[in-house]
């Protein structure tokens, strides 16, 4: 790849670059995309492989968060397996994604998921960890007739389609999308939707002729076959796949959009609370799959039907949320990398913020509309928008009262953009089969459009009612019946294809120095105020790849803004670029992209030889920094039968430290890769054999890179704590009630040996300090989650905290402070504690300065 800007691209476009990208760069808070906002409660789902559909639970939620607790999502770098990754948090691998290279981990007790993902960014072995996000279920919007449609809406009479389904006349949204012209052409035989939802009432009267076998159950990891029974919790999945595909001309309900295309059952969720991120993007990958897991073309590949792209054509996704998940993103990229289409809700909040997976690059995000061509007062907006479709008042199957009744046959009003997603859907399968090469006998032979010729073609010819482009309906609302005309019309050759682009952001100084946390938006295209946007991990963990990828957008001209990483996870400055890109139909394309980046500085350098050892004393802290190949030196004097306590921990970036002492002539005599296990600062206890002069010796197991910063100390060890030492009541990191009385002294340069015992003992340490000192006080703790640490400094006199750290390096707090006037200062140290929560352990608490 060439290099494709340097300093010189710099624009005065870099304040709306970085505006788009802070609103871009949310936590996860996912919802359902169907009817209405509902609320996350704690709900229990099932996990592949452990529990039969609908049984008892094997996660629950984490109390205050919409994920599940315990449970941690990574993405692998190369060569590194699930099993490393467990190991850096002392956690079990639950499940692996190995076609996304990613696995789901199981945390231990006491050790919070964010923390968990802070100590993984600082591995260096990760591309990414982000929660596993939970997608909620709300309950129907309200408003929606139970008892008929408005009668002031115009329909479509039953009798001018060419079906013979008797309740036609209640589905307006078949006559508002063209359909019944659209079925002169194509009905979607042949073509498979996936529908990634809830459990579908499959024997219902009007879907189960078009159901196809088999489908899959992702939290149980099995395939579902024609003797699955109905797991009997939910109605979304069954209204979302009538929408899609309802059969028709078979003499009772109505219709879907794509009476004779194939419905392959996609389960994610066997709960009321909602499905999960991990069993979405497994339903995601096996439905390009199939069921013998092999990718489409590949060898061994048995079951991708003959001429099709992968296992089914499209998949509809009507779930979604407010955020950004790396794992969703990299399972839609699979998605459509392998040719499959993939149509998405654009959500009911209603807003034009940022929505997952509704602002995937490539996908096709669908709003809601009215019987009157408008925009619901319930459907998102934005920029993002690829087109609107009906999604209100919308007559379709729904759950049987009595599921074992063969002959019975409900139909329910739904709202949501959850239904204008399968209408979409199915209008997409009605594109594929009229445009596919055909058999003599009318079957496909082959499929012939990209998901981005898809898109364009519903994007082109759907009805506009107002100008070409606005963000409440998109491109305008789906036609099938303009749709399929064009797809006629040797669509394959004509209409344009969409580009792949492949993005990896480096160090302008250093092009071998990847950049973590990068994102970056694509402005332009096919309008002038498209925004697609993307970034290469999740959340707030330095993971340093680098790499941006984009699936199936649009051809045409470009601004690309780009910014990371953040400084307070690397160091330094964030890099900023702003630029031209020209992408051309049908292309893919590598990028090298430099990004004018400023590196931490280490003003001990020179230091990595015995004769530049940087010198350092007892109650010191020194800062470094370890670029690739680095090696940090520095030199202590010491007198025999004391102990010296050498510390790092990691301040930027991800280094990986390793210690060791040296004497003189440079023999090691002591060394140590980690202060405890799965923790990647390294700490040791020198017991000094004689009197004079020793050398700590640092460097990085990583390799090293420019972002990799890191401080280290040196404290003599002098003895334990005694108890007595002070008390207090410790809520989360909140003290009160302290009494300062029987405060264990702690001078400048000292260590002390600790527990917390019981779980909510409270220690405390007084210290004199000077004003304009700056003080590092660090908790390292002797067994992971043990205690989980939470220190506040206070100054005598002043019942107010200067300074409440709850962790640094997951569960190790370290107080970092300038003081402000001298005296006499204390440091309160307890394990975090909740009404569910509280630790007990050992730990070791060093006092020094800078």
């Amino acid at each position: 790849m060439q290099p494709l800007f340097t300093r010189s691209h710099r624009t005065s476009s870099y304040r709306i670059s970085r505006k788009n990208l802070a609103s871009c760069s949310l936590g996860l808070t996912l919802l359902l995309a169907s009817c209405g906002q509902g609320t996350v409660t704690t709900g229990q789902v099932t996990m592949p492989g452990n529990t039969q559909a609908g049984s008892a639970s094997a996660f629950v939620l984490d109390p205050t968060h919409a994920f599940v607790a315990g449970q941690l999502v990574v993405g692998l770098q190369d060569g590194r397996s699930a099993q490393d990754a467990a190991k850096l948090v002392g956690g079990q691998v639950l499940s692996e994604l190995p076609t996304l290279n990613a696995a789901v981990l199981s945390l231990p007790s006491g050790l919070p998921v964010e923390k968990a993902i802070r100590l993984m960014a600082m591995s260096g072995e990760l591309r990414y960890a982000e929660p596993n996000y939970l997608m909620s279920t709300p309950e129907r919007l309200s408003g929606t007739p139970q008892g008929g449609l408005d009668a002031s809406v115009s329909t479509q009479a039953a009798q001018d389609a060419v079906l013979n389904d008797p309740q036609l006349g209640k589905q307006w949204f078949l006559g508002n999308m063209g359909v019944y012209k659209a079925w002169e052409t194509a009905t979607g035989k042949g073509i498979r939707i996936g529908v990634a939802d809830e459990d579908i009432d499959r024997n219902h009267p009007d879907l189960k002729a078009n159901i196809s076998f088999p489908g899959y159950d992702a939290p149980n990891n099995k395939v579902i076959t024609a003797d699955t029974p109905y797991d009997g919790i939910g109605h979304h999945g069954t209204w979302v796949s009538g929408t899609a595909a309802a059969v028709g001309n078979n003499g009772i309900g109505g219709a879907g959009v794509a009476y004779q295309a194939s419905i392959v059952p996609l389960t994610i969720t066997h709960d009321p609370a909602g499905a999960s991120n991990v069993d979405s993007a497994r339903a995601f990958i096996w439905a390009v799959n199939g069921p013998d897991g092999k990718a489409p073309g590949t060898a061994g590949d048995a079951d991708t039907p003959a001429g099709h792209k992968g296992f089914v054509d499209i998949i509809n996704y009507s779930f979604g949320g407010t955020g950004y998940s790396q794992l969703s993103k990299e399972a839609i990229d699979y998605v459509l990398s392998k040719g499959v289409v993939f149509v998405t809700s654009a959500g009911n909040t209603p807003t034009t913020g940022p929505a997952s997976p509704a602002w995937t690059p490539g996908a096709i995000s669908v709003a809601a509309t009215t019987p009157r061509n408008l925009r619901t007062e319930f459907s998102n907006r934005g920029a993002h928008l690829s087109v609107a479709a009906p999604g209100q008042q919308v007559w379709v199957t729904a759950v049987r009262k009595d599921v074992t009744n063969p002959n019975e046959v409900n139909y329910e009003y739904v709202d949501g953009t959850s239904f204008a997603s399968p209408a979409t859907a199915g209008a997409a399968a009605l594109i594929l089969q009229a445009s596919a090469d055909k058999n003599p006998d009318g079957s496909i032979k082959a499929i012939t459009l990209t998901p981005a010729q898809v898109r364009h073609i519903l994007e082109d010819t759907a009805f506009k009612p107002g100008v070409n482009y606005n963000i409440n309906t998109g491109n305008g609302i789906v036609r099938a019946d303009a749709a399929v005309l064009r797809a006629t019309q040797n669509a394959a050759a004509t209409v344009e294809k969409g580009v792949n682009v492949a993005l990896q952001f480096v160090a302008d100084s250093d092009n071998s120095v990847g950049i973590p946390l990068v994102g970056a938006t694509l402005s332009g295209g096919k309008r002038p105020e498209q925004l697609l946007y993307a970034q290469s991990a999740a959340g707030d963990g330095p993971f340093p790849t680098g790499r941006v990828n984009f699936r199936e957008i649009d051809a045409g001209d470009y601004q690309l803004y780009a910014s990371g990483p953040r400084t307070v996870l690397a160091g330094g400055n964030p890099g900023i670029i702003g630029g031209a890109l020209s992408l051309a139909p049908g292309t893919s394309r590598g990028l090298l992209l430099p990004l004018p980046v400023t590196f931490p500085v280490d003003a001990n350098e020179p230091n990595d030889t015995l004769a530049t050892a940087t010198p350092i004393a007892y109650g010191n802290v020194k800062d470094g920094v370890l670029p690739k190949g680095d090696v940090d030196l520095f030199k202590f004097t010491a007198v025999q039968g004391e102990t010296a306590f050498i510390n790092t921990k990691a301040v930027s970036g991800s280094p990986d430290t390793y210690l060791q002492i040296l004497d003189a002539t440079g023999k090691v005599l002591a060394e140590n890769d980690s202060q405890r296990p799965g923790v990647v600062d390294a700490a040791l206890d020198f017991p000094v054999p004689a009197s004079g002069d020793y050398y700590i010796r640092v460097t990085d197991k990583t390799g090293g890179t420019p972002f990799n910063a890191y401080f280290v100390s040196l404290s003599r060890l002098v003895g334990k704590e005694s108890e007595p030492n002070g008390t207090a009541t410790v809520n989360g990191e909140k003290f009160s009630n302290i009494d300062f009385t029987g405060a264990n002294p702690l001078a400048i340069g000292q260590a002390l040996d600790a527990s917390i015992s019981p779980a909510n003992d409270v220690d405390i340490y007084t210290f004199t300090g000077t004003a304009g000192q700056k003080i590092v006080a660090d908790i390292n703790a002797t067994e992971s989650g043990k205690p989980d640490g939470v220190m506040s400094l206070y100054q005598a006199g002043n019942p107010v905290a200067l300074a409440v750290i709850d962790d640094t390096n997951t569960q190790d707090p370290t107080v970092e402070y300038t003081l402000t006037a001298s005296g006499t200062y204390y440091l309160v140290m307890a394990a975090y504690t909740t009404g569910t929560q509280a630790s007990s352990g050992n730990y070791r608490i060093s006092l020094n300065a800078r």
